[in-house]
C-alpha cells in the first residue's frame, strides 16, 4: 500500500483536481489516512482469496453510484478488476492476467524488463500507454500527522 502512494502522487501532479478514493483492506485505512493524496478510502468487505461474486456485484453497484470515470487496478488478479466492472467505470485501468479481457478496457502488457520494481509498475498505470518507461517517481512519503 505504502507504495500505491507513488501513483496517487504522480495522478496528483498530472491532475491536481482529481478526487482519489482507494478500496483497500480494513488494516491499510491507518496508511491511506496519512496519505494528503486520497480523498476517501473504502474499506474491501472481502478477504484477501474470497470470491464472493454476488458481494463484488452489490459492491460494484454501490460504486457505480459515486460516478468514477477511472478505475486503476493494482492487483494483477481476475477477481479484483471484477468491481470495479460491476461499477460500470468507463476506463478500467491494469495490467493484463488472469484473462482479464474484458474486465479491463485499457489494458496494458506488463514489460517486467523495463518496470523492474513495483512501484514502477503501479505509477506506469497512471500514465499514458505510450509513456516511457520506466517512469520517473516521487518516494512514498507518509506525514507524522495527518494533512
Amino acid at each position: 500500500m505504502v507504495m500505491a502512494q507513488s501513483l496517487f502522487t504522480s495522478l496528483k501532479k498530472s491532475y491536481p483536481d482529481c478526487l482519489i478514493d482507494v478500496l483497500a483492506p480494513a488494516w491499510s485505512l491507518p496508511l491511506l489516512d496519512r496519505m494528503p493524496e486520497v480523498s476517501k478510502a473504502i474499506i474491501m468487505p472481502l478477504k484477501h482469496g474470497q470470491f464472493g461474486l454476488m458481494a463484488r456485484v452489490k459492491l460494484g453497484q454501490q460504486l457505480r453510484t459515486e460516478g468514477y470515470d477511472q478505475a486503476i487496478i493494482l492487483p494483477n488478479s481476475w477477481k479484483s478488476a471484477l468491481i470495479t466492472f460491476f461499477a460500470n467505470i468507463p476506463l478500467r485501468t491494469g495490467y493484463l492476467g488472469e484473462y482479464r479481457w474484458g474486465l479491463l478496457n485499457d489494458s496494458r502488457r506488463l514489460d517486467k524488463n523495463a518496470l523492474t520494481m513495483t512501484v514502477q509498475r503501479f505509477v506506469a498505470l497512471g500514465l499514458p500507454k505510450k509513456a516511457t518507461q520506466p517512469p520517473d517517481y516521487q518516494q512514498p512519503r507518509l506525514p507524522a500527522n495527518k494533512a
